[in-house]
């Protein structure tokens, strides 16, 4: 073989291996992501991040959390989903109010929320006690607007006894959440920060989850936790069962026994996955992530096979 055949050869082989490796290394394009706010009845303003297309995805952050939380889930479903990411009422960027820190406030809000963007078929993902929100939606307004549910790590109902699925008894919540963070919020943040993950925080991500909290005021956050505390959404809960909304539960290792036992009598349609601390989405975003999308493609495979 001559020089000059030699080289084009080389240059081929060159140009069809670039070509491959492109091919299969190539990124899949980044999604833009936009910060918006939407105006409520009371001049109070949501703020939300909106990215991709598709199905809508509607994920609402738990107590005084803020939507910044679900990063990792709004980078990996905006490529296949619109996905929105909500900061509810006196949490994260949303505006801070003096009256209406409740859940059934945050119902309306949600309310007021999907009617002013149009969006339809929904699928709500919530955390904590973020499905009272959704609850509170689905008391004022039924199901005939949702996809699908997921509730991640939230009972139906926060307060009861140990053999029952809740967050705490009655008398119990006084000492161990409503007194601490009155007399010291900012150490109390510090403490729960920790107890929501199975490793160490490191001091940036403890500082970061106790920022993220103070943006509710504390008299905000006492409001809100005073209603978890009393609420029962469990009628909700077996409505979205009735009406054969599919429902996944993600449930932490510590309230696993008590979950399965409820929803198994209550709700048996439901999906149940258990894994690790109430953080489970932020701590294992592969594994929550990777659950979650196999749900969502079953919920779609149903929804074809039904049409």
């Amino acid at each position: 073989m001559n020089t000059m055949k030699m080289i084009s050869f080389l240059a081929i082989g060159f140009a069809i291996f670039t070509a491959t490796a492109y091919a299969e290394n190539k990124a899949v394009p980044v999604q833009k992501v936009t910060d918006n706010y939407i105006q409520l009845s009371d001049n109070a303003k949501l703020f939300y991040h909106d990215s991709g297309k598709g199905p809508v995805i509607v994920f609402i952050p738990g107590w005084t959390m803020s939507s910044e939380v679900f990063k990792a889930q709004m980078t990996y479903f905006n490529k296949k989903y619109r996905v929105i990411t909500l900061d509810p009422r006196s949490q994260g960027r949303s505006s801070v109010t003096l009256e209406n820190n409740n859940y059934t406030q945050h119902g309306a809000d949600l309310a007021h929320f999907l009617d002013a963007l149009g969006l339809k078929k929904v699928t709500l993902v919530a955390w904590s006690w973020g499905c009272n929100d959704a609850y509170a939606y689905i008391r004022l307004k039924g199901v005939s607007n949702l996809r699908a549910f997921v509730c991640v790590d939230a009972s139906p109902k926060s307060s009861g006894g140990k053999n029952e699925w809740a967050g705490a008894d009655y008398p119990d919540w006084g000492a161990a959440v409503v007194q601490p963070m009155m007399y010291n919020r900012y150490q109390f943040a510090q403490v729960w920060a920790q107890s929501m993950v199975e490793h160490k925080l490191t001091p940036a991500e403890q500082e970061w989850i106790v920022k993220e909290s103070f943006h509710t005021p504390t008299y905000a956050a006492l409001q809100l936790l005073l209603d978890a505390i009393y609420a029962d959404y469990r009628p909700e809960a077996r409505l979205l069962n009735s009406s054969g909304i599919p429902t996944l539960n993600f449930v932490s290792q510590y309230s696993a026994a008590n979950a399965t036992k409820w929803l198994h009598a209550n709700a048996p349609h439901a999906h149940i996955k258990i894994m690790g601390k109430h953080l489970m989405f932020w701590e294992h975003p592969d594994e929550f992530n990777q659950t979650l999308s196999e749900f969502l493609d079953g919920v779609a495979a149903s929804s074809k096979s039904n049409q």
